[in-house]
């Protein structure tokens, strides 16, 4: 069965959604726009490929659904339902239902230009809180860039904008069998972790490298490793990113670190949210008292994020 024919406006996917107009693509997927006609409701359904299917695709679907259908972290998209529509027994198509999040993705932010410190602070601090939370759990993302990194703001109140990352097609989970060929690298090429440019095993520090080329993007406005995919991927064997000198030192020192090229040398990921959270404060404690000097700031107490109400 054909995406068209589940988007088919007479079908109603699982008895209750109906698709809308396609929010992206990729190669395993579509996600729509769709409708909860029980509940009455938005929420985004990815549709999986269901052509020319084998098993190991198969496999690659149902691990990704029961990766995300058991997490709960405020940095990562929520999993609502999902199911299968089956016009014909050989033809089987798989959904997830999802909770729709409108402010575009990372991705679409930065075509406008790169982020301020303070904001690149806290989206960063966001994804770095949901992967600490993924590694504490034994799952590796796997394929974070900015196009996996949907922005949302929570209430016409909230003072800032807040990340949630998607896409755990290729996520990798302790316990479950691994899906993808061995010695092949997997992920975006501008944003893989040298290890995984090299098809070899990976675990968080690959979701650290990865996130620090991503905040690397965010706060000098170019990918550090542009290109097509082979010597974009190359290239972080053969070369460290270039970190802009003219960064304050509590960035170059993080994302230089982020982007050692071997993982044992790059800092935890529970270093990384602190380091942010860090960051963030001082920018804050700046924009009111440009003489503030953060390292004289109090360590903060707790990791539930900087609290920008004031600010």
């Amino acid at each position: 069965m054909s995406h068209d024919a589940a988007h088919d406006s007479a079908v109603l996917l699982g008895g209750r959604y109906r698709l809308g107009p396609a929010l992206g693509a990729g190669g395993m997927a579509s996600v729509y726009r769709s409708r909860d006609m029980l509940l009455g409701r938005e929420v985004a359904i990815k549709v999986y490929r269901s052509a020319a299917l084998d098993q190991a695709e198969i496999d690659r679907q149902e691990a990704e659904i029961r990766t995300i259908a058991g997490l709960n972290h405020p940095g990562l998209v929520t999993v609502l339902d999902a199911g299968v529509y089956l016009p014909h027994p050989d033809t089987p198509t798989i959904f997830l239902v999802m909770e729709l999040l409108s402010g575009g993705s990372l991705h679409e932010r930065l075509l406008r230009g790169r982020l301020e410190s303070l904001e690149a602070a806290l989206l960063g601090y966001d994804i770095a809180s949901a992967l600490n939370y993924l590694a504490e759990r034994n799952v590796v993302h796997r394929d974070i860039k900015p196009g996996n990194i949907l922005l949302v703001t929570y209430a016409r109140t909230d003072t800032r904008i807040h990340a949630k990352l998607i896409d755990f097609g290729i996520a990798k989970s302790d316990g479950r069998p691994e899906i993808t060929t061995p010695g092949t690298a997997t992920g975006t090429a501008q944003y893989l972790s040298p290890e995984q440019a090299s098809g070899e095993e990976v675990g968080p520090p690959s979701d650290v490298y990865s996130l620090g080329l991503v905040l690397l993007e965010c706060i000098t406005g170019a990918r550090a490793f542009p290109g097509d995919s082979i010597p974009s991927a190359v290239a972080r064997l053969m070369r460290d990113p270039e970190v802009p000198k003219d960064l304050p030192e509590e960035w170059r020192t993080l994302l230089g670190a982020m982007t050692a090229r071997k993982p044992e040398d790059r800092p935890a990921l529970s270093d990384v949210v602190l380091d942010l959270r860090t960051i963030a404060v001082g920018e804050l404690a700046r924009a009111h008292d440009p003489a503030h000097d953060p390292s004289d700031a109090a360590e903060p107490a707790d990791t539930n994020g900087p609290d920008v109400a004031s600010s």
